[in-house]
């Protein structure tokens, strides 16, 4: 085992000191494992190929603590959706759920939404059923981290139901000193069951959020998972989703990444039974010195089992991007289709993206590709749109709009769309 780094052993070392909301055998027992996977490999570094572009020391520099605080948030701060759009409504601030800025409302029968600390209390025998289940920890030592700090986090069961009204939730980190949090979250949906999550990220100071989340998607059923990024300027953001999906079920995942210091979107999904299907699709937008890292893995492990994934970016000031996008089929899963693009716009000299697209395939009479481009914006359109009379700012402005608006369309239902190119055009306007 290398040495670990000052912070890797300071996690460890909090760890005994840690105040967690509830302690079950099975609980304590996940959470050592954690641990002990985190104390074998300790934070990631560019010599691990997987980290190979996106450098965590930046958080060497940072006294994390694992401890968090209370913390006043102003409810204007939590409006993103539309004043007439109801949701299931959950609220963390520094990692904690805040009953009070909370409001779930009533549920239809066969769904369960509550936070993981209730749930480790009233739901003890489901979650032992359920969490640590999807994914591995091994070689994921972000992930392992956060299994060994688990405390709190959302949880989502539905069953033979469909969810009318979204799940809203929100994440705030305002941080007075350097902290981490480490949330974990759990999303089930069995026997043809329907649920949309719409999760946003905010947040104020030097922080680390470490996120987990792990997804079942089962018999038919169809999850969409629509997240947006956009912390503080100092904050860094790191998010792990392990999803699995079953026969003839869907799990769409939409990533909007438009804030923080650091952002690191990683998602694996397993198609494991014939059926299973998933879009993966993801809008990342720089400026100044962002590193925005979207990394992304999909096993098609049977036959006939599809994917889809598209991501767009654009890049200004000296700001990075990363793409690194794996799709694996398995010996015997003929039949599998999937299809991977990845296309980004460098708007100024200094801006650069890494893209690593990849292919693996053991079987036979399958249909995959991918596709990478990067460029600046075409001078064709540019001078067409200046020939109507359009300024130039404003007919760029338009040019990367409509080239990130195609992914907003294709991943996101018709009905959440414009919360999403809202964001976009306010980064276009700054």
């Amino acid at each position: 085992m290398n040495a670990l780094s000052p912070l890797s052993q300071s996690f460890i070392d909090q760890h005994g000191d840690a105040e967690f909301t509830a302690r079950a055998p099975w609980l304590d027992q996940l959470r050592q494992s954690g641990l002990e996977n985190f104390s074998s490999q300790g934070l990631p570094t560019p010599s691990v190929e997987e980290w190979k572009y996106t450098n965590l020391k930046v958080l060497e520099k940072l006294d994390v603590s694992t401890s968090s605080e209370a913390a006043a948030v102003d409810p204007a701060e939590l409006i993103w959706l539309p004043a007439d759009m109801a949701s299931h409504k959950l609220v963390f601030v520094n990692g904690r759920y805040s009953q009070e800025l909370s409001e779930i409302g009533e549920l239809p029968d066969g769904v369960k939404v509550l936070s993981l600390a209730e749930a480790m209390i009233s739901e003890s025998e489901l979650l032992a059923d359920n969490l640590g289940k999807i994914g591995s920890i091994e070689n994921a030592p972000v992930l392992a981290l956060n299994t060994a700090f688990i405390n709190d986090g959302y949880v989502v069961i539905v069953e033979k139901a469909e969810l009318e009204k979204p799940i809203e939730v929100v994440f705030v980190n305002k941080a007075d000193a350097s902290s981490s949090n480490h949330s974990r979250n759990l999303v089930v949906a069995k026997d043809n069951a329907r649920a949309t999550i719409l999760e946003r990220h905010i947040g104020e100071g030097d922080y680390l959020a470490n996120h987990g989340f792990e997804v079942l998607v089962e018999g038919g059923s169809h999850v969409k998972h629509y997240r947006l990024f956009e912390d503080g300027a100092a904050g860094i953001n790191l998010s792990t989703a392990k999803a699995s999906v079953g026969k003839d079920a869907t799990y769409d995942s939409f990533v909007l990444s438009i804030g923080g210091r650091l952002n690191r979107n990683e998602i694996h999904v397993a198609c494991k039974e014939p059926g299973a299907h998933t879009n993966l699709n993801g809008v990342y937008v720089g400026r100044d010195s962002q590193h925005i890292d979207n990394t992304t893995q999909i096993d098609h492990l049977v036959p006939n089992t599809t994917s889809k994934e598209t991501y767009k970016g654009a890049l200004d000031g000296k700001s990075r991007g990363v793409f690194q996008g794996a799709i694996n089929v398995a010996v015997g899963a003929d039949g599998t289709d999937g299809q991977m693009s990845n296309k980004t716009l460098l708007l100024s000299d200094e801006s650069e993206i890494d893209s690593k697209p990849q292919l693996e395939i053991f079987a036979d009479d399958v249909k995959c590709a991918h596709g990478f481009t990067a460029g600046e914006l075409e001078e064709t359109s540019l001078f067409y749109l200046r020939s109507r009379g359009i300024p130039e700012a404003a007919a760029r402005a338009m040019l990367v709009e409509g080239f990130l608006a195609e992914v907003v369309e294709a991943g996101v239902d018709e009905e959440y769309q414009e919360i999403f190119k809202a964001k976009i055009s306010v980064w276009m306007e700054n």
